[in-house]
């Protein structure tokens, strides 16, 4: 209202107007009569609420900071720092150590620590070499040890000439493949092999491979050499050479070249009379030597069959 006279009520010059702080404020400093406001409002942020940018006022709460995880040390909203602690699980062989939640990680990778274990191939069983990390228990590589299967004597039997025997060995696995004398087995000899008899061979394998094994060998009584057969009245005399290696000799003969129901005569002397044979028949005659050794008796080949037509 302007100036009023209170008695009249005539009015001088203008109303004073009301008096408001600022646009925000909703009532008259002066009177206090109220009016409609609009705040101008800014946009609440991580860290403040809706804030009118003329008078300070705020409505509702901050938004508050937006992380991907609990690792993320900056706001995806505004970029505010923090100070994060990850959550370290322990490097490994292959993995440097690494938080379970951003996967970061830290350092490096222990690396593996490798032993090779063999497991050695027997006769009966097949073996492994593995190379395998103490720590993480991966396995870098593992090779296959085949069971041996062959062990052989390249000869089993001779004739005695005097000189020590030595045969041959060959040890093979289960595939078929020929094993390496010195690396994979060893071989040992009985002593003299030489004379008459029966001998042992022992393979004994090593390196890869496990266990033992005994072979044995003959050495036989040489042929009869120098068979002579004379005729004489219903009786032969058969002689040959004599063989210091042999302990005695059979002589068999048959009116039959194929020796069918053949008569045998064991002699130790190089020349023997053999008689109560049929005159006028046609006698077939071979002679082995033989010798007995340790109870078990040794035969050398027959030689040549020669004939005799007896008086």
């Amino acid at each position: 209202k302007a100036k009023t006279c209170s008695v009249c009520k005539a009015t001088s010059g203008k109303a004073l107007g009301h008096k408001y702080t600022n646009a925000c404020d909703n009532a008259c400093n002066a009177c206090g009569a109220k009016r409609t406001i609009a705040h101008k409002w800014a946009a609440a942020t991580c860290t403040k609420a809706k804030t009118c940018s003329v008078c300070k006022a705020t409505s509702g709460k901050a938004l508050g900071h937006k992380y991907t995880n609990a690792c993320d040390n900056a706001c995806n909203a505004c970029g505010a720092k923090r100070t994060i602690a990850h959550k370290w699980a322990a490097a490994t062989c292959t993995k440097a150590k690494t938080c379970s939640v951003c996967k970061a990680t830290s350092g490096k990778a222990l690396g593996h620590s490798y032993k090779t274990t063999t497991t050695k191939a027997t006769f009966t069983k097949a073996g492994s070499i593995v190379k395998k990390c103490t720590k993480c228990a991966n396995v870098a590589s593992k090779t296959a040890l085949k069971a041996v299967k062959t062990v052989k004597l390249g000869t089993t039997a001779y004739t005695y000439d005097g000189k020590a025997k030595a045969p041959a060995v060959t040890v093979k696995n289960a595939a078929g493949k020929a094993l390496k004398k010195g690396t994979d087995y060893t071989v040992t000899y009985a002593a003299g092999c030489k004379n008459v008899g029966t001998y042992k061979v022992t393979v004994k394998m090593k390196g890869n491979y496990s266990g033992t094994k005994t072979l044995t060998f003959t050495v036989n009584p040489k042929t009869v050499a120098g068979l002579i057969l004379s005729a004489g009245k219903k009786q032969m005399t058969v002689s040959y050479n004599k063989d210091s290696s042999a302990g005695g000799y059979e002589i068999v003969y048959s009116t039959d070249k194929s020796f069918k129901n053949a008569k045998t005569v064991k002699v130790s002397s190089a020349k023997k009379a053999v008689k109560k044979l049929s005159s006028g028949k046609t006698y077939y005659v071979k002679v082995r030597a033989y010798k007995t050794v340790n109870g078990k008796t040794y035969y050398g080949a027959y030689c040549n069959a020669k004939t005799v037509k007896i008086k």
